[in-house]
Parts: structure tokens; C-alpha cells; sequence
């Protein structure tokens, strides 16, 4: 049985708390690498409302790269706290949201960890390694009442929002098929990088940018897939290059959806009708 504070207490707190809290949101970037960075420079020109207050990156080169992002804009470079556990143990204070843009198979530790300590998480796709993972991250999301986002650009794009909007308000009518395609040279892109190294990425192209596209296809559709056949090909890699997904949705509406994370560079192009 829990008890309420009594009211005083509450409001004491309240005002206690405005007090320490940032106009802007104070994030720390758990991951400085070459895809954090391109975020990072997006961020750094929206100093206003979004604060990076800390960094969490082992890689002296890493941390190197990122240090001469802040220079070049002519701000303090923020104190880099490598073991997360750490972090979050003696400077959670500063902060009010993770940024969580690290190998996949960090991902949940990492995000459960934050989560935990009462952090707000933006975590790069994709979320998790398995169902367990992403079940039980779930459970920790709603245990802590803590806001979880992966960043899916298409869950986050006004655009496909709208067109969900539309159709699950039967604007456009029923779905009778769904097809989409995306088309990268990954293969070569993620040549000796841990992206292709099964035990940390999980997957090979079709789970790393291709789940871009399937995230988009489940936003669009709305609702569970009855039927899924798919068949994957490695092209002598440890993880799949192209792949290609059949499926049916409860409605009966069909689906298919094609990879080549082999095609002509530099590309990097998805469609879906």
C-alpha cells in the first residue's frame, strides 16, 4: 500500500524541483560515434531547448571526433563518463533524457538502465535484439512511467502520420496491398564494422536500414500480420544482404517488401505504395 505525501510536502517539492530544472532539456549522449555525431550537429543548432550535458562514449577517437564538434561551435565540451553505471550514479541530477545511439546489442541494457534511473530515453533503432528484449523493455517502461521512443524516422515523420491518420480513418478507403523496397550499398558501407558482426548487430540489412521500412509498413498498415514468409540471402557476408518479406494482415490485405543492401553507391533510397 502506498501512502500520498500530504499536500505541503507536495507543493514543497514541486517548487523545490522548478527550481533545479533546466529551460532546456538536458540530454546525455550514451555513444559518440560517426551516426551520433550527425545527430549531435543537429542538436548543437538547437542549443536552445536541448542541452547536452554530458557524454558516454569508451573510444578516445570517438571522443576526440565529437570534442571538436563543441569547439568548432565555440562551447564547453561536456565531461565524458565512460562506464554508464557510473554515470548515472553520480551525475543523474544534470539530466533529463539518454540519447541512446550505440551497437545494438547495448541497446537494452543501456536503455533499461536509464529508464530506471528516471530518465526520458530516445533510443536508435533498432530497439532491441529479440522479443524478449523488446517485451521486457517495455514492462521497465511502464514500471518506471518513463517515456521510451525508438528513432524511427518514419514514426516520427508528420507526413507518414498523417497518411496512418488518414487511413486508419477510412479516407483512402481499404488496403488491398502494401509493397515496399529499400535499396542501400550497405554491403560495402559496413565492411569490417561491427554491423556485420551477427553476435552485436543482430542482423544484417534488413534489420539494420530496413527496418526503416518495416517499422513505416507496420505504422501504415495498423494493424497484425496473420501470414509471414521471408527468405534471406548472406552473399557470402555473416549477415543477410538482401532479403525479401511476403505477408498477409488480419484484414487479408497483402504485403511485400524487398532489401539490396547491395546496390550501385552511393544510394540509400526507399519506396513504399
Amino acid at each position: 500500500m502506498s501512502v500520498k505525501p500530504k499536500a505541503s510536502k507536495d507543493k514543497k517539492h514541486k517548487k523545490s524541483f522548478e527550481k533545479k530544472r533546466s529551460p532546456k532539456t538536458r540530454v546525455v549522449m550514451v555513444g559518440c560515434g560517426g551516426m551520433a555525431r550527425h545527430h549531435i550537429r543537429q542538436m548543437l543548432a538547437q542549443h536552445k531547448t536541448t542541452e547536452i550535458t554530458l557524454l558516454c562514449e569508451p573510444s578516445p577517437e570517438a571522443y576526440l571526433a565529437t570534442q571538436t564538434l563543441f569547439e568548432q561551435e565555440g562551447l564547453a565540451v561536456p565531461d565524458n563518463i565512460s562506464d554508464l553505471n557510473h554515470l548515472l550514479a553520480t551525475r543523474r541530477a544534470e539530466l533529463d533524457a539518454a540519447f541512446i545511439i550505440t551497437p545494438h546489442s547495448h541497446h537494452f541494457e543501456q536503455a533499461k538502465a536509464c529508464l530506471q534511473a528516471g530518465l526520458d530515453v530516445l533510443l536508435e533503432k533498432p530497439m532491441v535484439l529479440n522479443q524478449h528484449e523488446a517485451k521486457e523493455l517495455i514492462r521497465v517502461r511502464d514500471e518506471t512511467g518513463r517515456l521510451l521512443v525508438v528513432a524511427f524516422n518514419g514514426s516520427l515523420s508528420p507526413n507518414l502520420r498523417k497518411a496512418a491518420s488518414m487511413l486508419r480513418a477510412g479516407e483512402l478507403g481499404n488496403i488491398l496491398n502494401i509493397s515496399a523496397t529499400v535499396w542501400q550499398n550497405w554491403r560495402d558501407l559496413t565492411n569490417d564494422t561491427w554491423r556485420q558482426e551477427p553476435e552485436i548487430a543482430g542482423g544484417g540489412f534488413l534489420f539494420d536500414t530496413g527496418a526503416h521500412m518495416l517499422n513505416s509498413v507496420a505504422d501504415l498498415a495498423g494493424e497484425d500480420f496473420s501470414e509471414v514468409a521471408a527468405w534471406l540471402d548472406n552473399k557470402g557476408r555473416k549477415v543477410d544482404i538482401l532479403g525479401a518479406v511476403m505477408g498477409r494482415l488480419a484484414s487479408g490485405a497483402l504485403v511485400t517488401m524487398n532489401a539490396c543492401g547491395d546496390a550501385i553507391p552511393p544510394t540509400c533510397t526507399s519506396e513504399i505504395q
